[in-house]
């Protein structure tokens, strides 16, 4: 007889699958937090909240003044506001030590374009001063020290009377001048010169191969006991010819040569 073997029991699948739904799922213990450490926690949140909102001030900060400056920046370039200063070289020897100028230091030059000006009318004259000297030296520029004067052709020839025909040549006139000036009193005798009205210095500090050069205007008129007087209320001058000649009231001997102006 065949043997059988014993049966093992069935185990039922949906027994051990079955779950009761009215379990709950186990929750994780709460710690307790102590009082200390939570005012801890909350001083640091502060903390870290007030340094963010400096930071962020900090940066609107920083964004508000770049825009400003890069926006004046732009203002001064459009409107040509942009200035280059440019401080002058100093002269390595002190100023009180530099020697004033001598005769043999400057030469004095005087030149006009136009030597005929009607009556009424001006004339524009150049005054140069060039440095032929072997050291440095101050001289003063000024209106005031180095004066123009203009003189009528009959006080420089010491009561000869001058020639007032303009066909004469020009060149002869000058030597003529020349020769009978040394001995005239320019300042004197001048009918105009531009030491009238008090003005500022202009000193000068010349060295080898320095020269300074200025323009001045004659209104063919007089200031002839007119004192400092504007120069639309002086007197205009009568028809004639006139010596102009610079001669510098500081340095002894210095002047220019005379040059001749027809007043017609």
């Amino acid at each position: 007889m065949p043997t059988t073997s014993p049966r093992k029991p069935h185990r039922n699948a949906s027994a051990t699958s079955f779950r009761n739904p009215m379990r709950r799922p186990v929750r994780k213990p709460v710690r307790n937090m102590s009082a200390a450490k939570r005012k801890m926690y909350r001083r640091r949140r502060i903390v870290v909240g007030i340094a963010l909102l400096l930071l962020i001030m900090l940066v609107i900060f920083c964004v508000i003044s770049l825009s400003k400056g890069i926006a004046a920046i732009g203002k001064a370039i459009a409107g040509h506001e942009v200035t280059i200063v440019r401080q002058p070289v100093p002269d390595p020897r002190p100023v009180g030590l530099t020697p004033h100028c001598t005769a043999k230091d400057i030469r004095l030059e005087l030149s006009t374009k136009s030597q005929t000006v009607p009556m009424g009318g001006s004339v524009e004259l150049t005054e140069r001063f060039v440095y032929e000297g072997n050291s440095s030296c101050l001289i003063d520029a000024s209106d005031m020290n180095a004066v123009l004067t203009i003189n009528s052709s009959e006080e420089v020839t010491q009561g000869k009377q001058a020639t007032k025909d303009n066909k004469k040549d020009d060149n002869k006139d000058n030597k003529t001048f020349k020769d009978s000036s040394k001995s005239v009193d320019y300042l004197s005798h001048a009918v105009w010169r531009s030491d009238v009205c008090d003005m500022p210095l202009k000193p000068l500090l010349m060295a080898k191969g320095d020269h300074f050069e200025k323009k001045i205007t004659w209104n063919t008129n007089s200031t002839s006991g007119k004192g400092c007087t504007a120069d639309e209320d002086l007197p205009k001058v009568n028809r004639g010819t006139y010596v102009l000649r610079i001669e510098h009231k500081r340095v002894q001997g210095l002047h220019s040569e005379p040059v001749l102006i027809n007043v017609q």
